[in-house]
Formats: C-alpha cells, structure tokens, sequence
C-alpha cells in the first residue's frame, strides 16, 4: 500500500471517556481564566495598542477549541437504536402484536452522555407505543390496516439540538379519557376545552393513564411522568402531535452537548440569568399601549403585533421580596418561543450573548425551579440557566 493511500484513511484512536470529560472541564476552566484577564477591572479605560484584537481573537479560538472538544464525546445514537430492536421483539411476542421497526438518522452523533440518560425514557416511549398505541390485529383489520404494526424510531440535527422521535401508526391518543382524567385530577376544570397542544401535556402527569387494565407494560400511570422528568433533566423537552385513528409522534429535543450552552446574558434586579439563544425570538422595550392584562386570571399580557404574551417576571416566579417591582415600561422584554407558545420575560437588563460553561445543580441548588444547570460566566460570575419550557408551566 502506497504512502498517500495511508495518509487517506482515517485515523482512529481510541480515547477514555473519562479523559475527555477532564479535557472539557480545563477548556472550559481555560475560557473562564480568559475571561477574567481580558476583562480585568484594572485594565479599564488604558489604551492597549492592539489589545482588543488579540482578546477577540483569543475569545474566538478558545470558542472553537470548545467546540472541538465538545465533539470528541459526541457518539452516533445508532447505538441506542440497536439497544430498542430487541425490546420491541420482546414486546411484539409478549403483547401478541406483529411490529415493525424502522430506524432512520442512526448516524446523528449526540453526547455519549446523554446517550446513557436517553436508555430508560426511549424505553419508556417504546413500551408505551406498543402496549398502548397499536392496536391488535384484530382492531387493525377492521380499521383497514395492515396487520403488523409500525413503529419508526428517528433522528436528526437542528442547529445545536438533537430531535428523537418515536412514531407509531397506531389508534392515536384518546382525546376524550385524557381530559377525564385530567378533571379528575383537577387538572382544568370542567367547562375548560383547552387545545390538542394543551391536552397531550396532561399524559406526563403522575397517576394519569388512560388505560382501563393494568398490565406488566403499562396502565399504572407511571412512566411517562419518569419520561418527562428525565429529559428536562438533560435540558430537553418533549413535543407530542396524535391524530385519532393515525397515530402518534413523540419528539425529544435536546442539546446537541450538556457542557456548554449559547446563551443571552440577563439581569433581573440582583441576579443573573442566562437564556438560552436558540429559544430568544426578539428582545425589545415595551410601551404602555401595548400592555394589557386578561381577564380571567389577572395575568400581565403584552401585545406583540397580532399577539398578545403572558408575562413571567423572575422575581414574582421565585417569591423575591425587597424592592417593588418596576413598571414593564421601564424594563426590557425577552420574548422566548415555548412549546405553549411565546412568553415575555422582563429583566433590567441584556448583558449580552456568549456560551458559557454548564454545570450541574447540585446541593442546595438542586431544587430550583425552571434552573437547568449553573451558568459559568466569562467575568467569572455565576448565573441560573433558565428552562423556559418549566417557566411557561
């Protein structure tokens, strides 16, 4: 073999995980130590010939050596795919129900991280689909289906988001048994018709199933509550479409990578926080015409071209007390894009855009609500990183 023909093929060398989770951890020690020199109060207002280009520079470099260190621990979730092939064989002799599965995007490369956390909830998902979703053969017949049922199991990259999906073309959800339930458990009321979107969110309750018999796989009205509490923990959410008698899709997305996040600095009074970019759909100054507020439940409204936006103020969510809450005239509104729709997020001020360094939270921060991780930031302050998904809720 020819010299230039080795130098084609790819190399390959096998690295321990663990080592490249500690390189993370020093790249992302190295772009905070960065941070602290190039902004160091002691060089406010010099005039450092060239200064300024070197620590763009410098800023850019450490980004991409982020990146690159981010994509060693990336893994192709080929290999969770594999895992579920022969839990839906299992599941197909134990239920009596022919499927077929069919896996598309195998090659999408993810975390190895999270591919370890997304075992248990694809699990969840799988069983659900079968035991739950498709019908017998009997009940397929008679609906003009074939007789084996199909299950898809898909993959694919949108910007720096992962989107798993699990579809099946099954009875789809019950839309009627779901908001009984729901009243049931005093989810809505009962005059309240809420929207399909509304109504699938009620399925990862606890103790809300739908089905009439408990069996080994499912009807407890466990595991999808597990599903949902596990995915927010990976920073992700979960987006459900059904049609009755067609179906239902059920769409994972998650960060491409847990280390490290895009995000736009905020303050809100005292405290900082850090939203993620890819949720920001515009940031602008409210005006008093455009403020309203409904009339059901009081709720601040801001009115955005032909829409009008709850309104979530950070202080009143966390039950700050100490200074009075400033007019939304006086304040800067981030709209965020949620799965219930757009919510405007007043804060005193936008520190600016940057990707810092996640962390878990750990401790007595644990517990915060709608926080997905700590947020190192570049002046070396800490930040809560929102979950807006959790805040809309």
């Amino acid at each position: 073999m020819s010299k230039a023909t080795d130098v084609q093929q790819d190399t390959l060398l096998r690295v321990k995980a663990d080592k490249v989770s500690k390189l993370l951890d020093l790249v992302a020690e190295l772009g905070l130590l960065a941070g602290n020199v190039t902004h160091h109060p002691d060089l406010q207002g010099l005039e450092l010939e060239g200064f300024d280009n070197a620590a763009h520079n410098l800023e850019l470099l450490i980004h991409e050596l982020q990146d690159l260190a981010s994509g060693l621990r990336l893994v192709p979730v080929n290999g969770v795919f594999k895992r579920m092939q022969r839990l839906v064989r299992d599941l197909s002799k134990e239920t009596g129900k022919p499927v077929a599965l069919k896996t598309e995007g195998g090659d999408t490369e993810i975390d190895k991280v999270l591919v370890d956390e997304l075992h248990d909830p694809l699990m969840h998902l799988v069983r659900n689909a079968v035991d739950h979703g498709l019908e017998p053969v009997e009940e397929r017949l008679a609906a003009d289906k074939p007789e084996e049922g199909r299950l898809t199991l898909s993959a694919g990259q949108q910007g720096r988001e992962i989107r798993l999906t699990i579809a099946d073309d099954g009875r789809g959800l019950n839309r009627e048994k779901i908001l009984e339930r729901a009243r049931e458990q005093g989810l809505l009321g009962d005059n309240e018709e809420p929207d399909d979107s509304v109504v699938w969110t009620y399925i990862f309750h606890s103790g809300l199933s739908t089905k009439a018999e408990v069996s080994n796989l499912s009807g407890r009205g466990v595991g999808m509550d597990v599903v949902q509490t596990a995915i927010q923990a990976l920073r992700g959410r979960i987006s459900v479409e059904s049609q009755a008698g067609s179906g239902t899709r059920i769409t994972l997305h998650i960060p491409l990578t847990l280390a490290f996040l895009d995000g736009m600095v905020v303050r809100a009074q005292n405290r900082l926080y850090v939203v993620p970019v890819e949720v920001v759909s515009e940031v602008f100054q409210p005006q008093a015409e455009q403020l309203t507020r409904a009339s059901s439940d009081n709720i601040e409204m801001v009115r955005v071209r032909d829409e009008l936006l709850p309104v979530c103020r950070l202080r009143q969510f966390y039950e700050e007390t100490g200074a009075p809450a400033r007019p939304l005239t006086e304040q800067i509104m981030v709209a965020v894009r949620t799965s219930k729709g757009v919510l405007g997020l007043p804060v005193d001020e936008v520190i600016g855009q940057q990707q810092v360094t996640m962390k878990s939270l750990q401790g007595q921060l644990k517990d915060i609500r709608a926080g997905s991780g700590c947020a190192l930031l570049a002046s070396g302050e800490v930040a809560i990183a929102l979950d807006c998904e959790r805040l809309v809720n």
